[in-house]
């Protein structure tokens, strides 16, 4: 009998236990996962709905402001003059607000409403400036808050995440600038300084959409690279790798290899609906990954009924093969779990068995272009599996082979005891290989 120290992490722990050497930590950059430009423009329709309604709520509070500030100015100021143009401020409000209120119940109305700045800011700010200016003493001073407020509606009509919509905006608001410049009749320096003004607005916030599909795209990707990534990986290791740019395109190198399988589950998935079958393997499953991640493990595949996990790769482990006994033993214990929740609700018990093999394997994404799977290849994986079928034969739920064994190391505090078993003979291999059953010395010590 063979002893070595294990130290078991807690739930929740991470386990970074990473090479100092990140160049080899990422198997994936993310650019297998084709984004579109379906995808991108339909990450933008969403964004330019939301732009929309807000555009039109700012709207709603301006015209609002206004209206208040015309209040004041009749009622307390006695300032008569503003009744002349208060029927049209209150028109402007009303179009404005049934535009706020009817644009989330219609979609055809909020897509409209994008073009409200040139069509409908604009000619209504043009058409009370106008007037104003005919009963003002100051026109000079109406005609430069007119170049405010159309400055404020180009930077506006930005919202709708579309360069092109700021060229009617800049050119709708350079004609309706002039006409209010010459109903004030300012000098032809202005005619000239206020226009550039728009111009130079105009073009300066085009950069916006630009720079709004270009942030749509990042996250994109980083977030179709989280997904895959988290499919394969446990939280600590997957952070890890996504700060790091390697495609991992491919590398051979040392990785204990664990593969899982649930014994008898043709015939008792013969007695189960679909949808139970479903249930029962993603209960078991959940169970299991969370063991492999846990442990820090990498998730290669889900095989029915079973799985494909393997230690130190992408992220090296200079003690993988303690860390894939341990899940494999944890990963009993929380079956056990499981069971106990299964014969609560009068299901019958599931049994596993699990071979570990450490060895030389390739590591990389293989597949098409379009659709790979970061993967190990080799006959370590090969033996692993072959391990997991001579479970059933040796009536024991794990089995190692010695090349596991002897990269684990001795220790004092001993807590994992490994039973040989003798040789077997693997099929495709010419020699045969030494097995053991890991049982954890605690356990042996009660049943004693």
């Amino acid at each position: 009998m063979t002893v070595c120290l294990v130290n078991r992490p807690e739930k929740g722990d991470n386990l970074p236990a990473m090479s100092e050497s990140p160049e080899n930590a990422s198997p994936e950059s993310g650019r297998d996962v084709p984004l579109t430009e379906d995808l991108i423009e339909g990450s933008l329709v969403g964004s330019r709905q939301r732009n929309a309604h807000f555009m039109n709520g700012v709207r709603v509070i301006v015209t609002t402001g206004f209206l208040i500030v015309y209040a004041y100015g009749y009622f307390v100021l006695k300032d008569l003059g503003l009744g002349d143009t208060a029927p049209h401020l209150l028109l402007f409000w009303t179009v404005g607000t049934l535009l706020w209120f009817l644009g989330p119940r219609s979609s055809r109305i909020l897509d409209a409403s994008r073009f409200a700045v040139p069509l409908l800011d604009i000619p209504m700010v043009t058409w009370i400036q106008h007037a104003n200016i005919r009963a003002a003493d100051h026109p000079d001073a109406i005609a430069v808050f007119t170049l405010a407020l159309f400055v404020f509606l180009t930077s506006l009509s930005s919202f709708s995440l579309r360069a092109r919509h700021l060229i009617p905006t800049a050119v709708v608001g350079i004609v309706c600038l002039l006409t209010i410049y010459r109903a004030a009749n300012l000098s032809a320096l202005s005619m000239l300084t206020g226009p550039t003004l728009i111009l130079m607005t105009a073009i300066m916030m085009s950069w916006l959409p630009r720079r709004q599909r270009a942030l749509i795209r990042e996250a994109s990707e980083r977030e179709a690279r989280r997904n895959r990534l988290a499919r394969y990986f446990s939280p600590g290791v997957a952070e890890f790798i996504e700060d790091r740019d390697d495609p991992g395109e491919g590398e051979s190198c040392e990785i204990s290899v664990l593969f899982c399988d649930i014994r008898g589950f043709t015939r008792l998935s013969e007695n189960l609906e679909a949808s139970d079958v479903v249930s029962l393997l993603n209960a078991f499953h959940g169970y299991m990954v969370d063991e492999i991640f846990r442990y820090g493990g990498t998730l290669d595949k889900y095989l029915g009924d079973g799985l494909l996990a393997w230690f130190n790769a992408p992220v090296r482990q200079k003690d993988h093969a303690v860390r894939a006994v341990n899940c494999a033993l944890a990963m009993v214990e929380s079956l056990e779990t499981l069971n106990r929740d299964r014969a609560a609700a009068g299901d019958e018990p599931l049994h596993i068995g699990i071979g570990i093999h450490s060895g030389n394997a390739v590591v990389g994404n293989v597949g098409a272009a379009h659709r790979r799977e970061f993967t190990a290849i080799g006959d370590t994986v090969n033996v692993a599996s072959r391990l997991q079928s001579l479970t059933r034969d040796r009536d024991t739920d794990i089995l190692i082979s010695d090349a596991v064994l002897e990269l684990i190391p001795e220790s004092i505090n001993r807590e994992i005891a490994f039973h040989a078993c003798g040789a077997a003979e693997v099929r495709g291999r010419r020699q045969s290989v030494e097995i053991f059953v890991p049982s954890r010395l605690a356990l042996e010590q009660e049943t004693h």
